[in-house]
C-alpha cells in the first residue's frame, strides 16, 4: 500500500506552479478530512461557485481514482486524532471515528469508538484502544504510516467493517493553522471555567476561562477550550467532543470565507501537510469532489446506556458495559456485550450495529418519526403471561440501541395483524422505504399501509391558517399475531436479512 504525507509527491520546478498546487492541496486535504470524516460537509461547497462545480465535477469523473470500496459500495475511512509532542497525551488515540460514506444513498456514517474500550493489544497483553496507537507508533520508530497501517486492523477488528484508509491528524496542528488564519470566532454555548488546566510545562496549573457567546480565539485559546477536561459542569468526554467540534466548525467557517493570500496559503498548506498523514492520494481525494453536493452525516457512538426495558433512556450504540474494577487493576474500561475482561474478542453485536447504520442509510436520510403502537389483545397477553410486560416499548428500546429513533409508544384498539402505517402529507402512496426495510430487521410486517393526505388545517393565535403534520411520519401497529414469534426477552443480537 502506497503511503504519503498530503502533497509530498508534488514538487514541480516552478514557484508559482508551486503555490497554486500547494493551495490546490491544501483546499483538496480539507476535502478529503473534513467530506469523508465530519459532519459538517454540506459546507465545503461554497468553497466553488455554481458555475466552478460543473468544472470540478468534470475534472473529478475524468481524472480522478475512484477509491476502493466494501462490498456493498462503502468507502471507510478512519481519522485517528492524537495530541501531539507538545501535549501530555503525545500519541494517545483520543479521537477514533470510522467514517462510511456511500455516494449513491448521499449519506456519512460516522462511528466514533470509545477510547475506553478495552481490547488484546497486538503488541501484547490487553489495554485501552487509545493506548495501543501510541504503543505501535514507538513500536515502528515514529513512523506514523505504518502505526496507522497496523491500527486499522484493531479497527476493523472492532468494527467489523473493511476500512482501507486512514487520516491520522495532530491536533496541535491547528494551533498554527488557526494563527495563519488571523484567529477564529467561536460562539460559546456557556462560560466554561478550568481551574485545574494544565499549564505548558505540566508541572502546575494555567487557569482557563472563556466567556458565554461570541469569542475572539487565537489557536492557543482555541486548542485549550477543546482541551478542557476539569471544568464545572463541562468535564465529560461528550462535553469535550462538543467543544471540539465547535472549534473545528470556526476554523472551516474561517477557511471558506477568509480570502487567503498566497503567501498565508503556503503557510497554510505547510501547517496542513505538517498536521495530516494519510494513504488517499491525491487523485482519490479529487475523484471524491463530485459527491460533496447533498452530502448528509450522521453521527453514532458505542457507550455504556444499555436499559432493555426503557426506551426513552435507551441510546443508540449501547453495546458496551462497564466491569468491575477490580478484575482490571482499578481502572475505569469499557468491554463489549457478550465478552469479558478475559475474553475481549467478542464483538458480533458491535458488528451487527455498524453494519445496520452503514449499509442501511436510507432511513437516515428519510429521518422518520416512529412511533409504535400496541394492538394485541390483552387477553392474550395473559394468556401467554405476558401482561405485565411492556411489548412495545422493550420493541422501541431494541430498534433505538441500533440507531431507530422512536420517539412514542402508545396503545391502540385490538387487531390481528402486525401493520407499518406510513403517513403522507401527500397523495402519492410512496415514501420511506429505506425506512421500511430497516424494521422489517427487527419484527415480522403482514402489511404497509400507506395513509395519504395526512394533514389537518388549523388557526393560530393571530388568526391565520396554517398546515400542520399530525402524527408520526411511521407506525408500528403491533397485532396479536406478533406474539407468534414473540421471545422475552427480546433476542439482543439482530440478524439482518433487509437491506437497501
Amino acid at each position: 500500500m502506497q503511503t504519503r504525507k498530503v502533497g509530498e509527491s508534488f514538487k514541480p520546478r516552478k514557484k508559482s506552479g508551486l503555490l497554486v498546487r500547494k493551495w490546490g492541496i491544501a483546499i483538496l486535504c480539507i476535502i478529503g478530512v473534513f467530506a469523508l470524516i465530519h459532519p459538517y460537509a454540506d459546507h465545503i461547497k461554497s468553497f466553488f461557485s455554481s458555475a466552478g462545480k460543473n468544472v470540478v465535477k468534470v475534472v473529478s469523473k475524468t481524472v480522478g481514482t475512484e477509491m476502493k470500496k466494501d462490498s456493498y459500495g462503502n468507502v471507510n475511512v478512519a481519522l485517528i486524532g492524537y495530541g501531539g509532542s507538545t501535549h501530555g497525551g503525545g500519541y494517545l488515540s483520543d479521537t477514533m471515528i470510522v467514517a462510511s460514506r456511500n455516494p449513491e444513498k448521499g449519506a456519512v456514517s460516522m462511528i466514533s469508538i470509545p477510547r475506553d474500550l478495552y481490547v488484546k493489544n497486538p503488541l501484547g497483553g490487553a489495554s485501552r484502544i487509545n493506548a495501543v496507537f501510541t504503543q505501535l507508533y514507538s513500536h515502528h520508530k515514529r513512523d506514523l504510516h505504518l502505526a496507522a497501517q497496523d491500527f486499522l486492523k484493531m479497527l476493523e477488528k472492532v468494527t467489523g467493517l473493511e476500512i482501507n484508509y486512514y487520516a491520522t491528524i495532530d491536533f496541535s496542528g491547528f494551533k498554527k493553522v488557526i494563527d495563519t488564519l488571523g484567529g477564529i470566532e467561536v460562539n460559546v454555548p456557556s462560560a466554561l471555567h478550568d481551574y485545574q488546566y494544565p499549564d505548558e510545562h505540566l508541572r502546575g496549573y494555567d487557569p482557563l476561562h472563556v466567556e458565554a457567546g461570541w469569542q475572539t480565539m487565537d489557536g492557543a485559546l482555541a486548542l485549550k477550550y477543546a482541551r478542557s477536561r476539569h471544568a464545572a459542569g463541562h468535564a465529560s468526554d461528550f462535553d469535550r467532543s462538543l467543544r471540539q467540534q465547535l472549534v473545528i466548525d470556526a476554523l472551516k467557517n474561517k477557511l471558506v470565507a477568509s480570502g487567503v493570500s498566497l503567501d498565508r496559503a503556503t503557510q497554510l498548506y505547510n501547517n496542513l501537510t505538517e498536521m495530516v498523514t494519510t494513504n488517499v492520494k491525491l487523485d482519490e481525494m479529487l475523484r471524491t469532489v463530485q459527491f460533496l453536493d447533498g452530502l448528509k452525516t450522521f453521527s453514532f457512538g458505542i457507550n455504556n446506556s444499555y436499559t432493555p426495558t426503557n426506551f426513552q433512556t435507551m441510546q443508540k450504540g449501547a453495546f458496551v458495559y462497564n466491569p468491575p474494577r477490580d478484575l482490571v487493576g482499578g481502572a475505569s474500561v469499557l468491554v463489549p456485550y457478550g465478552g469479558s475482561v478475559v475474553n475481549l474478542d467478542q464483538y458480533s453485536m458491535i458488528h451487527e450495529y455498524v453494519d445496520f447504520v452503514s449499509h442501511l442509510q436510507k432511513f437516515l436520510v428519510e429521518k422518520p418519526t416512529i412511533e409504535i403502537v400496541n394492538g394485541i389483545d390483552k387477553e392474550q397477553l395473559r394468556t401467554k403471561k405476558l401482561q405485565n410486560t411492556k411489548i412495545a416499548s422493550i420493541l422501541a428500546a431494541k430498534m433505538k440501541r441500533y440507531g431507530l429513533e422512536v420517539k412514542e409508544v402508545s396503545n391502540t384498539d385490538p387487531q390481528e395483524l402486525t401493520q407499518i402505517v406510513i403517513n403522507v402529507p401527500g397523495e402519492e402512496a410512496q415514501g420511506f422505504e429505506g425506512t421500511v426495510n430497516a424494521i422489517k430487521n427487527f419484527l415480522p410486517i403482514d402489511q404497509v399501509v400507506y395513509n395519504t393526505g395526512v394533514i389537518k388545517s388549523i388557526i393560530d393565535d393571530y388568526g391565520n391558517e396554517v398546515i400542520v403534520f399530525t402524527g408520526s411520519d411511521v407506525e408500528i401497529k403491533l397485532g396479536n399475531n406478533y406474539l407468534s414469534g414473540f421471545k422475552y426477552p427480546l433476542p439482543e443480537t439482530l440478524n439482518i436479512q433487509y437491506r437497501d
